[in-house]
């Protein structure tokens, strides 16, 4: 495909574009790990209106969304998790669009939001069974290591994966 792809800030009006994306991307991603029930009940208490709407009117909250003429087809959302510089960047892509850059560009406007807020090092989290998600931050973090978490009433393996904004 041959398209510009344009990353900016979210705003209300978005909502329900980044919730469109969002039940896509994660059924896609975790029906098979987590089945369809659990992804729904994440998906409807993690992207509640109301959820979006705080995370678009806090400031250190960075929320934003990639476009591809006009329609929302991705969105990061990042912050600060650890007041020693530790930032998460969490990114998701419409599977119809994935392998096109769009999450790279996403993950370069969140850099910058992240940087802004002081954090040296995005430490983020990907599901072991995360085929998609686990190509991604291995073309663009460092696996740093490996450990169990808790999602959908299930203890499940995840990569733990860094990058030095000190380096970029």
């Amino acid at each position: 495909m041959s398209f510009q792809i344009s990353v900016r800030p979210a705003t209300e009006h978005d909502i329900t574009a980044i919730q469109q994306v969002a039940h896509a991307a994660w059924h896609a991603v975790y029906d098979d790990i987590l089945g369809e029930e659990a992804v729904d009940t994440h998906l409807s208490e993690g992207y509640a209106r109301n959820v979006l709407e705080r995370m678009i009117d806090v400031d250190d909250i960075g929320l934003f969304v990639a476009t591809v003429d006009d329609d929302v087809v991705g969105y990061a959302s990042c912050g600060m998790t650890d007041p020693v510089g530790i930032g998460d960047l969490d990114l998701y892509v419409h599977p119809d669009y994935w392998g096109e850059g769009i999450g790279s560009e996403l993950l370069e406007r969140g850099k910058k939001h992240l940087k802004s807020l002081s954090v040296r090092t995005i430490r983020d989290e990907v599901l072991v069974d995360n085929e998609v998600g686990n190509a991604f931050y291995r073309t663009h973090f460092d696996h740093v290591g490996e450990r169990t978490a808790r999602l959908g009433g299930k203890e499940l393996p995840v990569n733990v994966y860094e990058l030095s904004l000190a380096r970029v």
